[in-house]
C-alpha cells in the first residue's frame, strides 16, 4: 500500500466540493482524507498502485458537482501515511492561489423546498445549499468558509448546523446556510418575512414601484404588464427608449418561444437577463419601445421566487436600483437615499452585501452564449490566458463600461461590471473593487497596465500606485481581450468597432483592422477619419456627427434637404458644424464606428440626440428584419450614399436598417478576406462596443462560416469596454512585450 496525494484547482471551494470526494471514497472503500488549502483542494488516499489514484482522480473529473469547474488536476507520490478510514480535515492557508466561486441561482432542489408548506424552509427568503447561492457577493477572504463571509455574524441553529456538519447532507459546509430560526430576514416598515413579501406584492399589483433588496444590490420593481407604472419609472428615471429587464417565474419563461440555447442560458447557474425576441406576451410595450427584443431572467433567489408566487401579475421590471450613472445601490441607507426619488416603498433584508454586483446581461449568438455585461454569476471567475506570467499584472481597464483585472500565473481575474468613471460614486466603487480583489485573492500587483487617455480616473489610479506602468491603446487592448479568451497569442486579425479610444497619432480611433504577425502589430486600415465636432459632445449629439460625415465624403450639398426633415437641424446648424469641421474648432478627428453607426440611425430612425449611450444606434438595430437585401459597396462613404438613396425613395426603414446592416457586415467581411489572404493568417477575432450589436454579429458568423477563416468571438467578458482590463493584463503577461507599429 502507498500513499499518494491529489491535487484538485479551480472552483472547488464553497461548491460541496470536499463532501462529494467524501461521499465517493466512502463509496469506493477508498481511506485518506480531503482539505480546503489556499489554492485549491488536496486529496490523500491510500492506494496500492499509482494507476488507483488516478482512477480515482477520472472519477472525480467525471461526477463533480455542479458548481466545480476543474481547472488543474495530478497525482503525485508522498511519503506514506496510514490511514484508517476516510476524513475531511480542517481548512488550512498555504498563501496559494483559490479561484472565487461566483453567485448562483437558486436550484431545483431549494426552490421545491421554498414552496413546501410542511418544510420547515417553506417561504424562507434565504434558503440556500452547496449548488446555490451567494458567494462572491458575501466573501471577504479565501479559504472560502463561514467565518470570512458576512454570515458570520448568523449563528446555526441546532437543526443547521446538524446538516453544515452531516457530510452526506447536501448542506455539509455551506456557508450561508440558515433558515427562519437563525438566518437573515427580510422587513418592510414593522413587517418581517412573509407579511412583509405579501404586502410588497399588493402594491406591485396596485401599481406601485418598490425598491427590493436583492443578492448583489437594489432592483426597482413594478407590474411589466402595466403601462403606468413603466411610464412613471420612465420618467423618473429620464429612461424614454433604454430597454428595462424582465422578471419571471421559471414555468412562465418555460412558455416563452425560445432557441434551446437561449434557454439553456436563462436557466443556467449564471441566470443573466438574456435578449429574446418573442411575440404574443402580456407584457406592456413600454418595456422595450426600441424593438421586439425583450431582456428576461428567472427569478435567481428564493426571495425572487416567493415574492413572484404571491403575485397577481406574471411579469415584474426589475430595473438596477441607482441613480442615473451611480453604482447599484447595496444597503439601507443608500438605498433610501438614493432610490427615495423613485419610491418610497423598501423591501430590505438584513444580510449584507460585501460585493456589490449588477446583473449580468447575455445574449445568444451562433447558439453560444455572447455576454453583453459582466456581473453576478459570472464575476470573478477567472479567463484563463494563454500566456503566464510569476508577476501579479493589474489592468485598470477603461473609463466607460469599466472593470478590472488581476491576472497572474495564467489566470485573469475580471471584476464585476463597475460602470462609467464619471462620478464619485462610482469611482469610489471602482477604488473599492480593486482593494477588495486584492484582499480577497491576497495579490499585490507588482505591475499596472493602463490606457493611453492619460485623464481617465484608471490611468491616473495605476500612475499613483508607485509600480511600473504599461500603457497599451484601447483598441489593441479590445483585441488582446478576445485573444485571451480564445487562447491566441499571435498571428491574428484583429477587428475592433468601436465607439472611442485614443490613437497614437493624438486622434481617436475606433474602426480597427490590427495585423498581428510574428508579434508585430500593424494597422493596415480603418474606418474613415473625419471632425467630431463638439469633441466628446458628439457622442450625445449624433446629428453633428451626421453632417460631419455628409460633409467629409462630399454628400451634404445633394441632402441636406433630408438632414433638416429626419434630424430637425436648421440650414445655419448645418452652416455652423461644417464651419466647425472646416476650421478645426473644437473638433477632433475620429474614425469611431460608434460615431458612424449613431449618425446613420439618427438619420433613419429621427433621432437627433442620444439620451444614453448608442441610443440611435441600437434604435436603428431595432428595426432590422430578416432581409436577403445587401447594399453591395466597396467603402462606408458609399454605405452612407446607399441609405440617402433610399431614403429619398421612400424606402420602408425596416428595409433600410436590415441593408445597410447586411452591407457592413459584408465590408468587414471582403476587407478581412484581402488582409488575411496578404499576410498569411486564419484567426479574425471581433471586439468593441459595435459588437453588441448581434444583427451584425450574426451576419457576420453567417459570412465567416462559409470562409477558411476562424472567427473569434467573445464568451467570458464583453465585446465593449468591460473586456478592456482583461486584454491590458493579458498583454502584461507577455515576457516579451509585442512590437507595436501604428
Amino acid at each position: 500500500m502507498r500513499t499518494f496525494v491529489i491535487h484538485i484547482n479551480g472552483i472547488v471551494q464553497g461548491v460541496g466540493f470536499r463532501p462529494f470526494v467524501y461521499n465517493l471514497a466512502v463509496s469506493k472503500g477508498i481511506k485518506g482524507s480531503v482539505i480546503n488549502s489556499g489554492n485549491g483542494v488536496e486529496v490523500r488516499i491510500n492506494a496500492d498502485s499509482f494507476e488507483e489514484a488516478e482512477s480515482f482522480l477520472d472519477d472525480i473529473k467525471r461526477h463533480a458537482p455542479p458548481l466545480a469547474h476543474i481547472t488543474v488536476g495530478y497525482a503525485e507520490e508522498t511519503e506514506y501515511q496510514i490511514f484508517n478510514n476516510f476524513n475531511i480535515e480542517k481548512t488550512v492557508s498555504s498563501g496559494g492561489l483559490s479561484l472565487v466561486p461566483p453567485d448562483t441561482a437558486v436550484c431545483p432542489s431549494c426552490a421545491k423546498e421554498i414552496l413546501n408548506p410542511a418544510d420547515r424552509r417553506y417561504n424562507y427568503p434565504f434558503t440556500n445549499c452547496t449548488d446555490c447561492g451567494p458567494r462572491y457577493t458575501i466573501m471577504y477572504d479565501m479559504p472560502y468558509d463561514r467565518e470570512k463571509t458576512v454570515m458570520s455574524s448568523f449563528q446555526m441553529c441546532p437543526d443547521c448546523r446538524t446538516e453544515y456538519e452531516n457530510p452526506t447532507d447536501r448542506r455539509f459546509h455551506a456557508q450561508p446556510n440558515a433558515c427562519p430560526v437563525c438566518g437573515p430576514h427580510v422587513y418592510y416598515r414593522n413587517l418581517e418575512g412573509i407579511e412583509a413579501i405579501k404586502h410588497v406584492a399588493g402594491l406591485i399589483d396596485s401599481g406601485e414601484i418598490v425598491a427590493v433588496k436583492g443578492l448583489g444590490g437594489y432592483h426597482l420593481i413594478c407590474d411589466a404588464c402595466s403601462d403606468a407604472p413603466i411610464q412613471r419609472l420612465r420618467e423618473l428615471k429620464n429612461r424614454p427608449d433604454k430597454p428595462l429587464a424582465v422578471m419571471a417565474l421559471p414555468d412562465t419563461l418555460a412558455e416563452l418561444d425560445m432557441t434551446e440555447a437561449q434557454r439553456n442560458l436563462i436557466f443556467s447557474q449564471s441566470a443573466p437577463i438574456v435578449t429574446v425576441e418573442c411575440e404574443n406576451t402580456s407584457l406592456s410595450h413600454l418595456v422595450c419601445p426600441m424593438s421586439a427584443s425583450v431582456g428576461y431572467m428567472t427569478a435567481y433567489t428564493p426571495l425572487h421566487l416567493i415574492l413572484l408566487k404571491h403575485l397577481k401579475t406574471k411579469y415584474i421590471v426589475a430595473t438596477s436600483g441607482n441613480l442615473k450613472d451611480e453604482p447599484i445601490a447595496k444597503d439601507e441607507q443608500e438605498a433610501e437615499e438614493n432610490l427615495s426619488l423613485f419610491t418610497e416603498h423598501f423591501l430590505h433584508h438584513n444580510r449584507p452585501i460585501h460585493n456589490r454586483c449588477d446583473d449580468s446581461l447575455a445574449a445568444v449568438v451562433n447558439n453560444k452564449p455572447y455576454i453583453l455585461r459582466r456581473a453576478r454569476g459570472f464575476a470573478p471567475y477567472p479567463v484563463i490566458m494563454p500566456a503566464s506570467s510569476d508577476k501579479c499584472v493589474l489592468g485598470v481597464g477603461a473609463h466607460l463600461k469599466s472593470s478590472v483585472t488581476l491576472a497572474k500565473d495564467g489566470y485573469g481575474f475580471v471584476s464585476q461590471y463597475i460602470g462609467d468613471l464619471d462620478n464619485p460614486e462610482t469611482t469610489s466603487f471602482y477604488d473599492e473593487t480593486v482593494k477588495k480583489m486584492e484582499a480577497l485573492y491576497g495579490l499585490t500587483p507588482d505591475i499596472a497596465v493602463c490606457d493611453l487617455h492619460p485623464t481617465y480616473h484608471s490611468s491616473e489610479y495605476a500612475e499613483k500606485l508607485g509600480i511600473p506602468v504599461v500603457k497599451v491603446q484601447h483598441h489593441l487592448a479590445h483585441m488582446f481581450a478576445c485573444m485571451a479568451e480564445n487562447g491566441l497569442k499571435d498571428n491574428v486579425l484583429g477587428v475592433i468597432m468601436d465607439g472611442t479610444g485614443l490613437g497614437t497619432d493624438g486622434t481617436i480611433w475606433g474602426g480597427e483592422f490590427f495585423v498581428m504577425k510574428d508579434m508585430r502589430i500593424t494597422r493596415p486600415l480603418s474606418m474613415p477619419s473625419v471632425p467630431q465636432p463638439g469633441m466628446d459632445a458628439a457622442a450625445k449629439n449624433p446629428a453633428r456627427m451626421l453632417v460631419s460625415y455628409l460633409h467629409s465624403f462630399g454628400l451634404l450639398k445633394d441632402n441636406a434637404d433630408i438632414v433638416t426633415r429626419n434630424t430637425g437641424l436648421t440650414e445655419r446648424d448645418i452652416s455652423l458644424i461644417t464651419g466647425m469641421a472646416d476650421k478645426g474648432i473644437n473638433c477632433i478627428n475620429t474614425s469611431g464606428t460608434g460615431r458612424f453607426f449613431e449618425s446613420i440611425g439618427s438619420l433613419v430612425t429621427q433621432t437627433p440626440v442620444n439620451l444614453f449611450e448608442a441610443h440611435s444606434a441600437m434604435k436603428l438595430e431595432g428595426l432590422c428584419t430578416p432581409s436577403g437585401r445587401t447594399y453591395s459597396v466597396s467603402s462606408p462613404e458609399e454605405l452612407f450614399a446607399a441609405v440617402l438613396e433610399d431614403i429619398r425613395k421612400g424606402t420602408d426603414r425596416h428595409l433600410i436598417a436590415s441593408s445597410f446592416h447586411n452591407g457592413f457586415a459584408d465590408w468587414i467581411f471582403s476587407r478581412a478576406l484581402e488582409l488575411c489572404s496578404q499576410h498569411i493568417i486564419t484567426d479574425v477575432v471581433l471586439s468593441g462596443g459595435v459588437f453588441q450589436n448581434t444583427y451584425l454579429v450574426g451576419k457576420l458568423v453567417s459570412l465567416f462560416e462559409n470562409s477558411e477563416l476562424n472567427l473569434r468571438l467573445h464568451s467570458k467578458t464583453p465585446p465593449n469596454d468591460g473586456c478592456i482590463s482583461l486584454g491590458q493584463a493579458f498583454f502584461g503577461n507577455f515576457h516579451t512585450l509585442p512590437t507595436i507599429d501604428l
